[in-house]
C-alpha cells in the first residue's frame, strides 16, 4: 500500500518546473480556499433561516469532530510527509508534522458532506464536494501531502458527519441546540438585527 501511495503520488506531484497557470491555482487552492468556506458557513448563520443555522451548526460540530479524531490519528500513527522522505519536489512551506490524516481534507470535505446530506442543500454540497477535491489535489500537487492522506481525510470527514448526524437526531437534540444558540444570538445582536443588518 506505501509502494501504491508514493507511486501515485509521484504522478501527481508537481515537477521541478511546473506550470505557472497550475502552480498559483494550486497555490490558492491549497492555501486559501480553507479560509473562505468558513465565510458560507457565517453568512448561513447571520442571513439565513433557523432551517440554515441547523445545517451550519451541524458542519461546524462535524468539523470540529473531524479535527479531533484526525489529532488522535497524527499521534498514534505519525505518518511522515514527501518532502520528509525526500520523494518528489516540494512548491509549498510547511512544517514537517505527521502528514495522515489531511486536517484540510477533514474540514473541506465535513462541510461538503454535511450539506450534501441535506436534499435541500444537496447542489451546494456538490460544489464543495468539487472544492474540496480541488484541495487535495493542490496539496498533493504541492508535494505536502500523499493521495492516501486525503481519501483518510474524506474517511475521517464521512465519520464524523454521520456521527454529528446520528447524536443531533437523538432526542431532537439539533432543534433544541439550535433554538438555544439562536436565543443567545438575538440578545447579543440585537442592535445589528434591529437595524436589519442581520437575519433574526
Amino acid at each position: 500500500m506505501e509502494q501504491f501511495n508514493q507511486t501515485l503520488f509521484l504522478w501527481l506531484n508537481a515537477g521541478a518546473d511546473p506550470s505557472p497557470v497550475l502552480l498559483y491555482g494550486a497555490l490558492f487552492f491549497a492555501k486559501w480556499l480553507v479560509y473562505i468556506l468558513p465565510l458560507l458557513l457565517l453568512s448561513m448563520w447571520l442571513w439565513g433561516l433557523s432551517y440554515h443555522r441547523e445545517l451550519a451548526v451541524r458542519a461546524v460540530l462535524a468539523i470540529l469532530l473531524g479535527l479531533m479524531v484526525s489529532l488522535c490519528l497524527r499521534w498514534l500513527w505519525p505518518h511522515p510527509r514527501p518532502f520528509v522522505i525526500g520523494l518528489g519536489h516540494t512548491h509549498l512551506v510547511h512544517a514537517p508534522d505527521a502528514s495522515f490524516p489531511s486536517n484540510h481534507a477533514v474540514f473541506c470535505f465535513s462541510m461538503a458532506l454535511s450539506l450534501w446530506w441535506n436534499v435541500v442543500r444537496k447542489r451546494v454540497g456538490w460544489v464543495l464536494l468539487g472544492l474540496s477535491l480541488l484541495v487535495c489535489w493542490s496539496r498533493v500537487y504541492l508535494g505536502v501531502h500523499f493521495p492516501l492522506d486525503m481519501v483518510g481525510g474524506l474517511g475521517v470527514a464521512a465519520g464524523s458527519v454521520w456521527g454529528v448526524h446520528r447524536l443531533l437526531h437523538t432526542n431532537r437534540l439539533g432543534d433544541r441546540l439550535v433554538v438555544q444558540l439562536e436565543n443567545r444570538y438575538r440578545r447579543i445582536m440585537a442592535k445589528p438585527i434591529a437595524q436589519g443588518w442581520v437575519a433574526e
